[in-house]
């Protein structure tokens, strides 16, 4: 049971040496934290050469005494613990992690009844963890990259969700994520069964009290067979806090994977966002609506790798930028050799509300096979003055003008959300307009 690992023949000796193994936990979760802990410390930090941090210095992610948290374990959850949320019933599961790093989690009768398992994810390995071992770091290992190698050695919160076969899930599962201090270290492990169906909300907000917090995030989502997921990635944080985060998936054969992304807040965000169309028939689709004002920064990246044949994505990110607002977008399709018959797409958009807002846009393409079609395009501009003039020659004022105006923008990327939370967009888009 758990993996066997084994660091390159090139490694070296840590001038820090991992902790000792914790009662707690099995030894190949231990074994699986220490390969994390020495491929972070082997590692240089990503060149500004690649690709995925061409736009954004790696160094603002740093933990300068990573070893201050190495003895930080995610806390067993106290069953008896009184004074919880409680779950509203627009959910069919609800979590959210305390500053103590307690992790609660309520299921309504139908998720418990149907083999849902929904849990803090130290739990999960311990309870579960033929089913866990399996899966965590299979998509996201401790090669990854520095930053994921990170957060595997120290994560100290985070969920497991397994949905059963042919198991449907009217109502979403709801996660609030907030900083818990100077670091936060999260994970999120989704296993979807097969013919599975639901919808789950990642939603990143509040802020760190001491004045800006940094936040390193991994999601690993495996949906299975014929399974329809959706992931709606909410980001929301403080304006002083900072955020790393790396989502992947790997989806099966004729499933269907949407993914929405909302970025809002913090004064640096930088998201790597991929889905590896691993089963033959399988579907992606990637949304998005980013907002930067102020002196903020987003800089996202999202792949699409097909690895079967007859494979569809698609990618629709929009972006809006007010003030000093910066954003950065890159995104890659990846069609292998073998993956004939595959349909990509991919389109950037980018609204820039006045002088002195920046967008930089690449999208790029590796087309292994000529058997496919394929097409991406990047837009960014200002807002055409002669709509404006339009609007205010009907009675609109310029603010309303411009309200109208971005509402219509992102108006098809909303579509996709559900309903109570592109509702929570729209508010934060007006909200940042009239700041």
């Amino acid at each position: 049971m758990g993996k066997s690992i084994t660091l390159g023949a090139g490694a070296k000796t840590n001038p820090v040496e991992f902790r000792a193994v914790d009662k707690h936990e099995p030894d190949w979760f231990y074994d699986l934290r220490k390969a994390g802990w020495e491929f972070y410390h082997d590692s240089p930090l990503p060149s500004r050469t690649v690709h995925l941090w061409r736009y954004t210095d790696p160094s603002m992610f740093v933990v300068e005494r990573p070893e201050d948290s190495k003895h930080i374990l995610p806390v067993i959850p106290d069953k008896s613990l009184t004074g919880k949320r409680k779950m509203s019933d627009r959910y069919s599961c609800f979590g959210y992690n305390q500053s103590d790093r307690q992790t609660v989690t309520q299921m309504d009768d139908k998720s418990r009844g149907g083999g849902v398992i929904f849990k803090d994810l130290y739990s999960g390995l311990r309870e579960n963890p033929e089913l866990v071992s399996g899966y965590l770091g299979g998509l996201a290992g401790y090669d990854f990259g520095k930053f994921e190698a990170l957060n595997l050695a120290l994560w100290n919160s985070g969920y497991l969700v397994y949905i059963p076969d042919n198991m449907i899930l009217e109502k979403p599962i709801y996660l609030h994520r907030q900083p818990t201090g100077g670091l936060s270290l999260f994970r999120l492990l989704v296993i979807a069964g097969m013919n599975s169906e639901f919808t789950l909300v990642d939603d990143y907000s509040g802020q760190d009290d001491r004045g800006g917090g940094l936040i390193n995030s991994v999601v690993e989502i495996f949906a299975g067979d014929v399974s329809k997921v959706r992931y709606v990635n909410f980001q929301r944080l403080g304006n002083a806090d900072k955020i790393s985060m790396t989502v992947r998936t790997k989806a099966g054969r004729d499933s269907e994977f949407k993914a929405v992304y909302a970025g809002f807040g913090g004064s640096s965000a930088k998201i790597n966002a991929g889905t590896v169309l691993a089963g033959r028939g399988a579907a992606s689709k990637m949304s998005g609506v980013i907002f930067a004002d102020g002196k903020q920064r987003m800089d996202y990246h999202t792949g699409h790798h097909h690895v079967s044949g007859d494979t569809y994505s698609d990618l629709d990110f929009k972006v809006i930028l007010k003030d000093k607002g910066k954003s950065a977008y890159t995104g890659l399709i990846r069609i292998e050799k073998e993956a004939l018959n595959c349909n990509a797409y991919q389109e950037n958009r980018n609204l820039m509300l006045n002088p002195g807002t920046k967008a930089e846009s690449i999208p790029e393409l590796e087309i292994m096979t000529d058997q496919v079609s394929c097409t991406h395009g990047a837009t960014m501009g200002p807002i055409d003055q002669d709509m404006i003039f339009y609007l205010k020659s009907r009675g609109f004022t310029e603010a309303e003008a411009v309200m109208t105006i971005v509402e219509g923008f992102v108006e098809t990327t909303l579509k996709n959300m559900p309903e109570d939370f592109s509702r929570e967009i729209r508010e934060k888009v007006a909200e940042k307009l009239e700041s």
